[in-house]
């Protein structure tokens, strides 16, 4: 069977369950593999912000040599600039990234345990990222943010970048976000306004935010602007990147 009519297939069985939305996803992630081969092999001149380094990860792909390459040199830097956080920030704890992505970004952050938490694990693999090629200390959680599958108060921190603005039900991930942070945990979040997508449905403003957030323990908004890391959006956008955090 050819790429194309797997791809169509694949895409026909997302919307016959309903999940537009998951489709979208996916189908970006796929697409950026290409661009992650381009920039290794210096075919663009950079990607986020960031030229091709000399010192590359040599795996036994291209496609996995660019991922992993990616993955050292702009995620763990983005999450960090992010999030306005410094990489001993969690030492000893027990942290959670809700709606990580392919990549387990939140490793940046050194000497604590690490859980990533998302529910298209399984289509990133299939799409060809190396999930399993991490440290150990990062744990994959296939699940909704909506239903997490931890006892009450099992995380010291929850972290969570661009990505909260994908929930299908933002009212019950904030419900579950509480029930699985410590009473007086860390909490830390970047989060997008703007208006809907396919894959970002929900249109998230500060009194959306605080309306749902304002249970966490000194939540205060740190930082507000239009830049994203490597990117600016028009001056004339209605868009805004906010991070909230205690």
């Amino acid at each position: 069977m050819s790429d194309f009519i797997s791809r169509k297939i694949e895409r026909f069985s997302y919307i016959l369950a309903g999940k537009d939305k998951e489709f979208a996803e996916i189908k970006f992630w796929r697409r950026q593999i290409g661009e992650y081969v381009k920039w290794y092999k210096g075919e663009i001149p950079s990607l986020y912000g960031h030229t091709t380094p000399i010192n590359k990860v040599k795996a036994h792909t291209i496609e996995l040599s660019a991922l992993m390459t990616f993955f050292e040199v702009h995620q763990k830097v983005k999450y960090r600039k992010d999030l306005l956080l410094e990489e001993n920030e969690f030492a000893g704890k027990r942290i959670i990234d809700i709606g990580s992505g392919p990549f387990p970004s939140a490793l940046c952050f050194t000497d604590c345990e690490v859980y990533s938490l998302d529910p298209l694990f399984d289509s990133y693999l299939n799409a060809g990222y190396p999930i399993h090629c991490y440290e150990n200390r990062g744990k994959f959680l296939r699940s909704m943010a909506e239903s997490i599958p931890f006892e009450d108060g099992f995380f010291d921190a929850v972290i969570s970048v661009n990505a909260i603005d994908h929930v299908n039900d933002f009212a019950a991930a904030a419900k579950e976000i509480c029930r699985i942070l410590k009473p007086g945990g860390r909490f830390r979040m970047h989060v997008h306004y703007h208006p809907k997508t396919q894959a970002e449905p929900l249109e998230l403003n500060d009194e959306v935010f605080l309306q749902h957030y304002s249970w966490v323990k000194d939540l205060k908004k740190l930082k507000e602007t239009k830049q994203k890391l490597g990117t600016s959006l028009d001056e004339g956008s209605n868009e805004l990147y906010v991070v909230w955090g205690n």
